[in-house]
């Protein structure tokens, strides 16, 4: 319980959490706490280390999306990083967050209505949704990078911005993505994962093959 506590203070100092937001994150983390002994949302294991692992893991995304007023989180599963954004946001943004299980859109559902968030959830495959005006797209151990932009081309297409959070294999999956798509990335170190690194995919194209 002190090592949770000691990261909840260390990621509020880190980045700059406001009281507002903090709010916001405690009440998303109090309906986990309770959903999790009932969902598959996170392993038991992970708990004590939430808010390292998960929270701001998910924050510093923050620093590439500034300036995004619409959000599309794919796969949100257990809200990471879809409800935290939500949560740190500047007033006039929104995310949405797409799941498939309806077990998890419960939660996530549960979650944003416990912290007044300004996002909503869309139970459906990714291929499916059709959402306009999206100015960021962003995902998390969802997939490798070949077929995580296949579900996010309709809106990297359109001019959003991609920022997946991505582990060591990074370099290899850029590689294979490349096969048939032309890219303008940029790759920063995590935060939170000394072997782990945030692409920002800020133009992408299909390649003729």
């Amino acid at each position: 319980m002190m090592q949770d506590v000691l990261d909840r203070s260390a990621v509020i100092s880190a980045f700059d959490v406001s009281r507002e937001t903090l709010a916001r994150l405690d009440a998303i983390l109090a309906v986990l706490d309770d959903w999790r002994g009932r969902v598959n949302l996170i392993g038991p294991r992970e708990w004590p280390m939430i808010w390292h692992r998960h929270v701001a893991d998910s924050l510093q995304l923050m620093a590439h999306i500034e300036g995004a007023r619409r959000v599309v989180d794919l796969g949100s599963g257990a809200g990471f990083p879809g409800l935290i954004l939500a949560a740190a946001l500047p007033e006039g943004a929104h995310v949405t967050l797409i799941e498939s299980v309806g077990k998890k859109c419960a939660f996530l559902r549960a979650a944003i209505e416990a912290a007044e968030l300004p996002a909503k959830v869309c139970q459906a495959r990714i291929e499916s949704v059709q959402l306009e005006g999206i100015e960021a797209v962003t995902a998390r151990a969802l997939a490798p990078l070949p077929k995580l932009l296949e579900l996010s081309a309709k809106w990297l297409e359109s001019g959003a911005i991609g920022v997946f959070p991505k582990g060591e294999n990074l370099e290899e999956e850029l590689t294979v993505a490349k096969q048939r798509w032309t890219l303008a990335t940029e790759v920063t170190p995590s935060r939170t994962s000394p072997t782990g690194r945030v692409l920002v995919v800020s133009e992408a194209k299909r390649r003729d093959v």
